[in-house]
């Protein structure tokens, strides 16, 4: 072996050895940064203050003229909708249509239907359209407001009523460049979506619905009204959220905050968390924490916050208003409802493109101050990244044992000399890495996790057999999933058992091949990895509170001599699988598999596929690894 083959190969092992030293502590440095990194989030020093990138929209800097006048309006309405609580879904229709004709709009009426999570949902969305008297229709704004609130009991007295008002008052004006269409829904979110996929003729869900016979143009935004009840309200509460994360442009959020404090000076709730902030309040710390939280469970969830949420897979901005009953300061009613809507509406109508010069994805601590992705990404990478210098670290511990190098003081040959040096080190590693068993295993585990899906999305028809035995319907299901994870489980454990024995009396006096979890678990945190770098760009939430959950027990836990240190192992990943979080939060399981069922079915969110697919059959695999032989 040449000089310069001796040198290159002191360089790589010095290089191995200080890597092998430093990479335990960087990893548990960068778990331990990106951690730290998060709480940094809701301090004030380190959000910006928002503010307008699109000029065109000057909010806030028109003469609004919602009067008086239209407030008696709003108040004969909310009368007479108060009143028709018992009548049927077509006298209720047929009376907003009939008032949206007397104001001077086109009206129609759409009809749907859908089966999903074992409940039928149908109702009747009726709407109308105020042509703009100053172009040809090509652009459009949406006002929309459903029957229920968003609690899905109370009924959307006030939202109905303001829109009524606005509308008809929308009509007096000839300075709108866009077309506005008032849009009262039924059913739900189920009923928005009918509408969208109508208006925009894509079908994408099973919700059978009639055709719209009355369309305008491209929709450039929607505000969704929630003002449930009669009465008063203190602060107005603002829902951005969409589905599977999705978020409005910033420029949106921003108008209507500027609109509620420089116009009416009303105080701003993000959500319904009773935190109110006034113009350029920040908050505190704890507010600011708790709005992230409740922002971030909302994306993670990919669950929509309001009817706005459906109108994001269109490309169309959306928000809705809600209207909070408690909170401090002095109490508002139609009159600021109106002026708000108006002048929101107002600058909207100056927009001559879609909204895109803000953001599509930020965080917001309180309603006026933001972060960015630049800003709230790197924690997410740093988990990510701790991960993969784990698995480089276990894949380096399966190569040989480093090999003592012949001095170069030595009878050195050189490399085209027939007879080499006994103790120059091979070019190639002796121990084989046998990577075949321990993919197969990812794979089984994937594949298992696909069949509990769709044993979930069936959970409903399943649901009807345990009925027979007299067994809770998601009791029935949680013990095919947990039959389903066990056969697959104990199948694997078994299997790597088996070639271990094989492997030792095969190899008998030989250098064995690298332990197969060494490998399998090198493999798995890698893919780990990936997949919370792919989802930190698209849902930041659900990747953030997946690393949190599974960084420090997938870092620690490996085979042990001790059995009582396995089943101890296994506990925490019971826990931190779908069902022990299920179980440990107390959520309502039979209701949590109804909307995630129907928002997959319906909607397409992406949250129930992805637990069953890609989250559970990580889990399956670590069970695998405490319990594989450890050499």
């Amino acid at each position: 072996m040449s000089l310069t083959a001796i040198a290159r190969l002191k360089k790589r092992r010095l290089l191995v050895r200080s890597l092998k030293k430093w990479i335990p502590k960087l990893r548990y440095l960068l778990f331990l940064v990106g951690v730290g990194w998060l709480f940094i989030f809701p301090s004030e020093k380190y959000s910006k203050y928002t503010y307008i990138s699109e000029n065109a929209l000057l909010p806030g800097q028109v003469n609004t003229y919602y009067s008086w006048s239209q407030v008696f309006d709003a108040t004969a309405y909310r009368d007479r909708i108060e009143s028709m609580s018992n009548l049927s879904n077509i006298e209720k229709v047929n009376y907003i249509e009939g008032e949206l004709r007397k104001a001077g709009l086109k009206t129609a009426t759409q009809n749907f239907s859908v089966i999903s999570s074992g409940k039928v949902i149908s109702g009747i969305n009726t709407f109308g359209v105020l042509n703009s008297p100053r172009t040809d229709g090509t652009e459009a704004l949406v006002l929309s407001a459903p029957w229920k609130s968003k609690d899905g009991v109370t009924t959307n007295v006030n939202g109905i009523a303001a829109a009524l008002s606005i509308v008809k008052f929308f009509k007096n004006y000839t300075y709108w460049s866009k077309d506005i269409i008032i849009l009262i829904t039924d059913g739900g979110e189920a009923g928005v979506q009918a509408w969208l996929e109508s208006y925009h003729d894509h079908k994408q869900s099973g919700i059978e619905a009639s055709p719209l016979l009355l369309r305008s143009g491209a929709i450039q935004a929607a505000i969704n009204l929630d003002f449930p009840g009669t009465s008063s309200y203190k602060a107005l509460g603002l829902f951005f959220e969409g589905l599977n994360g999705q978020l409005p442009n910033l420029d949106l959020i921003n108008t209507v905050i500027r609109v509620c404090h420089v116009s009416n000076s009303i105080p701003i709730m993000l959500h319904d968390t009773g935190h109110y902030y006034t113009h350029y309040d920040s908050g505190d710390y704890r507010s600011s924490f708790y709005n992230l939280i409740k922002s971030m469970k909302y994306q993670a969830l990919g669950h929509p916050t309001g009817s706005h949420g459906l109108f994001f897979r269109y490309k169309i901005d959306a928000i809705t208003l809600y209207g909070q009953v408690d909170g401090p300061g002095n109490s508002y009613d139609f009159f600021e409802i109106g002026s708000i809507v108006e002048s929101t509406f107002r600058s909207l109508n100056n927009l001559l493109e879609h909204l895109h010069q803000s953001f599509f994805f930020y965080l917001l601590p309180s309603p006026e101050r933001y972060i960015s992705i630049g800003s709230y990404l790197p924690p997410a990478i740093l988990l990510a990244v701790g991960l993969i210098f784990h698995a480089l670290e276990l894949w380096g511990t399966t190569s040989d044992d480093a090999i003592e190098l012949i001095s170069s003081n030595d009878n050195v040959q050189s490399s085209s000399s027939v007879n080499a040096p006994a103790s120059a080190p091979l070019a190639y590693l002796r121990r084989p890495r046998e990577i075949l068993m321990p993919v197969a295993a990812l794979v089984i585990s994937h594949f298992a996790g696909i069949i509990i899906f769709f044993v979930v999305k069936n959970h409903f028809e399943l649901s009807q057999i345990s009925n027979i035995f007299g067994i809770a319907g998601y009791l029935f299901t949680l013990v095919i999933t947990t039959n389903i994870s066990t056969i697959a489980t104990v199948g694997l454990i078994s299997a790597f058992q088996n070639r271990s024995h094989k492997i030792k009396s095969d190899h008998h006096n030989q250098l064995l091949p690298s332990p197969d979890w060494i490998i399998l678990k090198s493999i798995t945190l890698a893919f780990t990895a990936m997949i919370i770098s792919c989802l930190s760009l698209l849902n930041f939430s659900l990747a953030v509170f997946i690393s949190i959950i599974v960084v420090i027990p997938f870092s620690l836990f490996q085979p042990s001599v001790h059995q009582i240190i396995r089943y101890l192992e296994l506990i925490v990943l019971v826990l931190i699988s779908p069902p022990g979080i299920l179980i440990i939060s107390k959520t309502n399981i039979e209701e949590f598999l109804r909307w995630t069922i129907m928002e997959y079915e319906l909607f397409g969110n992406y949250f129930l596929p992805f637990i069953c697919c890609l989250y559970w059959p990580i889990i399956l695999v670590y069970v695998v690894i405490i319990f594989s032989p450890i050499k």
